[in-house]
């Protein structure tokens, strides 16, 4: 088969978009691949690494010709490095990212270059560790994950059908969405497990509990229920503020829910906090269940 894109610049080699890279040299080899990224570091390890021959501090020089662009850079940085890449992006050429926010992105990054006569549709690849880096990538790390992508500029059906052929070359899923539907969905199946294993994390520490008696008895359900909370603090920060709208919504909801809970407990209502549990442990599974998988 055909690979949907014969030249693919990634920008940002850390542990998403180095994932990204490593999934392309694996998979489709023949692929003009580029890196970027603002110091030589990272690079030197792609290049020691085998992953890719040609890296870039240059933006410009590391867009041009290229028939995909993907922005793997803290979403911060997406207009100001699309801005400076702007003279190189061919007006053919696709631009996605992979932020775990869309409508901020759309209203900024994906404006910016829409209104310039560029392609830009959003992804979001659902795959991800609580590490950072290069050094940390894997080609394994979007084997069946979903991507979720969103077209609220109106690229044409081809170019989003390409796009999506793109992620199932890397073995992901593709499934078209609303940009603030994404970002009401990601906020309470990601932003919001994030919080709450923080929350885990910083209640153990919370009150008068010896710390020695913390570690020795902190077992596996306290390493996995806060795993994620390891996660680097500046980016989380960046995508919480981001999705803030979506993200209060959903606090809300946990803080009535967490009243209630209280409140059982307080009322000595053994069956109601048997049914909250029960609840919760069927909405745990109806969410897991595997879904068909969606193209555009």
């Amino acid at each position: 088969m055909q690979a949907p894109f014969t030249s693919i610049a990634v920008f940002g080699p850390g542990l998403l978009g180095g994932s990204i890279a490593r999934s392309i040299r694996e998979r489709i080899p023949e692929c003009d691949l580029r890196l970027w990224a603002r110091r030589e570091q990272p690079l030197e390890l792609a290049r020691q690494q085998g992953i890719c021959d040609k890296t870039y501090t240059d933006p410009i020089a590391a867009a041009r010709g290229a028939q995909l662009i993907i922005l793997a850079t803290p979403i911060a940085v997406f207009e100001d490095l699309s801005r400076r890449m702007l003279p190189a992006i061919d007006r053919s050429a696709i631009v996605t990212d992979v932020g775990s926010v869309k409508a901020y992105v759309h209203r900024t990054t994906g404006d910016t270059l829409t209104e310039r006569g560029r392609i830009f549709i959003g992804s979001h690849p659902m795959a991800g560790t609580e590490k950072q880096g290069l050094e940390h990538s894997s080609s394994q790390l979007l084997q069946g994950a979903t991507v979720a992508l969103t077209n609220p500029h109106g690229a044409a059906d081809c170019m989003v059908e390409r796009l999506a052929a793109f992620w199932q070359a890397l073995g992901c899923s593709t499934y078209l969405m609303d940009p603030t539907n994404h970002d009401r969905t990601v906020a309470r199946i990601s932003h919001i497990p994030h919080i709450l294993a923080a929350l885990c994390a910083r209640g153990a520490i919370t009150g008068n509990t010896p710390m020695t008696d913390l570690q020795r008895l902190a077992a596996s359900g306290f390493r996995d229920t806060t795993r994620v909370c390891e996660g680097p603090a500046g980016m989380w920060a960046d995508i919480l503020w981001e999705n803030d709208v979506a993200v209060r919504g959903a606090l809300a909801d946990c803080i009535r829910d967490l009243h209630y809970l209280s409140d059982l407990l307080e009322n000595q209502d053994r069956q109601g906090v048997l049914n909250w549990l029960e609840e919760a442990r069927t909405a745990r599974q109806t969410v897991r269940q595997s879904c068909p998988i969606s193209r555009p």
